[in-house]
């Protein structure tokens, strides 16, 4: 079996990139004649010839640049290893579950874990979309160790939060609905006599009393992609979060409705997006950095010490 260490690796690559033996020399810090050493061992242990010499300055041969990206390969293998074990030492999480409710936009989400993955990029994210109840269940079972919901009734003692980003529900139908030819904004009474598509989890039922619920006739839906779905199609009216239909909005497959009033308001509703954790568990290195990224999105000082 071939003789090969990770050391005439660094080598090769360094002699390729820097473009000669003296270059990576100097690049290494070391004496040219020792880079010309680790070269020669390696070819001998793989018994070809991976540079060429004959010419002004050494070139790769058909079967050095074959194996360049192998050797290439190997290297970043092992700086994954190295970079993960720090991480463990320094207590490290290998991964992090994040559970996200349905009326959540990712958007600045998915920028901080971005974020994240650039700081820490051996730490493994799973995200989960579940009901906010399920959600602060999973969260407390230890299941989750974030979870980003949108402010609703309190989530309880044993949690800590902060808010996160802010959104809007907005009322919309498709272009060809009955309500998109009304006049602005439209009276409570109006809204009553055309069916209204309604969001409820797995847990909830529907009732006329229920918040948000304007329309005599209801459908219901569990998931805000199937209420929008239905939306579009020109089956009733409804509410969505502002990040879901702003495109729809931009690009004219949806309308949006101005109520008289909303639940007493002369507007529709704002709410909050909130980052949760429990209070009691010891949070790691991975859950810190991005707490601290959700907390303040300009923070720039990320790092696994923490």
């Amino acid at each position: 079996m071939a003789d090969y260490t990770l050391d005439q690796f660094v080598v090769f690559s360094a002699v390729v990139e820097c473009g000669g033996f003296a270059a990576a020399a100097r690049k290494l810090g070391r004496a040219q004649s020792a880079v010309t050493h680790a070269i020669r061992h390696l070819e001998e242990a793989s018994g070809l010839l991976l540079f060429d010499r004959s010419g002004y300055r050494a070139a790769l041969t058909d079967a050095g640049r074959a194996l360049l990206p192998r050797a290439r390969q190997v290297l970043a293998e092992a700086e994954g290893f190295r970079r993960m074990s720090q991480g463990f030492a320094l207590g490290l999480e290998a991964s992090l579950v994040i559970a996200v409710g349905p009326f959540v936009g990712e958007a600045p989400l998915a920028q901080g874990l971005a974020r994240l993955h650039a700081e820490l990029p051996t730490v493994r994210v799973v995200l989960r979309h579940e009901p906010h109840d399920r959600a602060l269940e999973l969260l407390g079972l230890g299941q989750t160790q974030v979870a980003v919901l949108a402010e609703a009734t309190p989530i309880g003692r044993q949690f800590e939060s902060f808010r996160f980003a802010e959104q809007t529900l907005v009322a919309v139908a498709a272009p060809g609905h009955p309500l998109a030819a009304e006049p602005q904004p439209i009276a409570p009474e109006r809204l009553r006599q055309h069916m209204q598509v309604v969001w409820r989890s797995d847990t909830e039922s529907l009732s006329p009393q229920d918040l948000g619920v304007h329309a005599t006739d209801c459908w219901s839906v569990n998931t805000l992609a199937a209420k929008r779905s239905l939306l579009l199609a020109g089956v009733g009216w409804g509410s969505l979060p502002d990040h879901l239909v702003v495109d729809d909005l931009a690009q004219g497959r949806l309308v949006r409705l101005e109520p008289l009033s909303w639940e007493g308001r002369d507007r529709m509703p704002s709410f909050h997006t909130v980052v949760v954790w429990r209070r009691d568990a010891v949070a790691g290195p991975a859950q810190r950095a991005l707490l601290a990224l959700l907390r303040d999105p300009l923070n720039t000082a990320v790092t696994a010490s923490r």
